[in-house]
């Protein structure tokens, strides 16, 4: 699979933009964990794309899905978010790798591959990563009361990778957990299945006890 997403990057590439494979893919890889979930983003425009690949559907946010050689791939063009309502964002597209990294949650997050193969780093995740410590990217408050499931997902990285939560963004997530009373059952629900390791997880609702806010 790694490899097809290589070649779609390849490709990209000779069409005349940048695309890169980011968000859990390169951050599991460079920590040495299995992860066959890869997205990627690239600065291509929906005509050359759809000109050039086979999309087997989009949404609204600039996000597609590519199928090639039997494997599927979601694509998002470069973008900044806007949130309004603590779910949906106001996408606007934007041109460089830097500025779609920076609508990202945590730095662990932002670690890109190109296409030959290498690390794309712009905002020193691999410090994080060898620190083996949760940042926010940009302002906590800003990021996390945009989308409160941040919150939940600060929880799931710390406990299944076994990384301390920078104490900034803990004392955020003490004083503000009333925001996990905005989310929906449903989304809540959904990113407390992603989790592995449980018990970990459950350990840190306790100390910040969160436990009343998440059912």
């Amino acid at each position: 699979m790694y490899d097809v997403a290589i070649q779609i990057l390849k490709e990209i590439h000779e069409l005349g933009y940048e695309a890169y494979i980011v968000g859990g893919y390169p951050r599991d890889l460079y920590i040495g964990f299995y992860n066959n979930d890869i997205d990627l983003c690239s600065n291509i425009d929906e005509h050359t794309l759809f000109s050039n690949f086979n999309i087997i559907s989009k949404t609204q946010f600039g996000s597609f899905t590519i199928e090639k050689n039997g494997y599927e791939f979601e694509l998002t063009h470069f973008r900044k978010d806007k949130y309004i309502d603590n779910r949906y964002p106001i996408v606007t597209f934007v041109n460089t790798l830097k500025e779609d990294l920076e609508r990202r949650d945590f730095i662990i997050n932002t670690l890109c591959i190109d296409y030959n193969g290498n690390y794309i780093d712009l905002l020193d995740a691999r410090k994080d990563i060898d620190n083996k410590i949760i940042h926010v990217v940009g302002n906590i408050e800003n990021k996390m009361t945009e989308d409160p499931l941040r919150i939940i997902r600060t929880l799931r990285f710390a406990a299944d990778l076994n990384f301390e939560i920078e104490k900034n963004l803990m004392k955020f997530i003490k004083k503000n957990k009333f925001l996990l009373k905005n989310l929906s059952k449903t989304r809540l629900e959904k990113e407390i299945k992603k989790i592995k390791n449980k018990t970990n997880f459950y350990n840190l609702i306790k100390q910040l006890d969160l436990i009343d806010y998440i059912q």
